[in-house]
């Protein structure tokens, strides 16, 4: 039987790509691992997404999905079945971490960097006075830029599946670019109204991501990839 991966994100299967998306953060905050979700659903989710997502798998999933003559054999197999297959073999394995490393990890957490270095020194400089245009205007186009680069993290992260043995260390980097995300988001409202709350939690939210950075350096180099 076909696995309804519309219901899996709990939509229609006319839902739009803004839906799903939606759909998709919402569900993967909840049950993410570290906000004590089960790690099953959360690769549930995580399955349904690189398929809805994918134009082409979406297309080939949706005929099979929605047409009585035919069954669901092996449409995007499940990743961690994927690497359990005896035809992946050990350097085949090494091969698929040393890509994913290189073509992922590595240019999302410089994305990361660039958007966490800067950030305190443009509050700084804002806080000097808040209320003055140009120095609220310069804080804003930091925004602007940064918001422009975790796009970018999010296209980039969705290119490959997470191979299984370094599982933990994609959900971390989800994690961290994640609560960028919405650090960015809370200081755009913070410039919109001057609620010094929403300056507050987006800076928690980018020290959370900071702790997850350090987290993943040191798991990186301990598995010396």
């Amino acid at each position: 039987m076909v696995k309804n991966f519309y219901e899996e994100l709990g939509l229609k299967k006319n839902a739009t790509k803004s839906e799903l998306k939606s759909s998709y953060r919402s569900l993967v905050k909840k049950h993410h691992p570290d906000a004590g979700g089960e790690k099953e659903r959360f690769l549930a989710i995580q399955n349904a997404w690189e398929t809805l997502n994918d134009p082409v798998k979406k297309e080939k999933y949706d005929r099979k999905m929605f047409s009585s003559n035919t069954s669901f054999h092996s449409l995007n197999e499940n990743w961690e079945e994927k690497f359990n297959s005896k035809k992946y073999n050990s350097s085949i394995k090494d091969k698929e971490v040393e890509t994913w490393i290189k073509e992922i990890y590595t240019p999302i957490n410089r994305l990361i960097s660039q958007i966490i270095k800067p950030l305190n020194n443009e509050i700084k400089e804002l806080s000097a006075d808040p209320y003055d245009d140009q120095l609220m205007e310069n804080f804003c186009n930091y925004i602007s830029v940064s918001k422009k680069k975790i796009d970018k993290v999010d296209n980039i992260y969705n290119q490959k599946f997470v191979p299984k043995s370094i599982t933990a260390l994609g959900l971390d980097l989800y994690h961290c670019f994640s609560q960028v995300k919405d650090a960015l988001s809370e200081f755009d409202r913070y410039t919109q109204g001057y609620v010094d709350d929403y300056l507050f939690d987006g800076k928690e939210m980018i020290k959370q991501a900071k702790r997850i950075q350090t987290k993943m350096a040191k798991e990186k180099k301990n598995k010396d990839f």
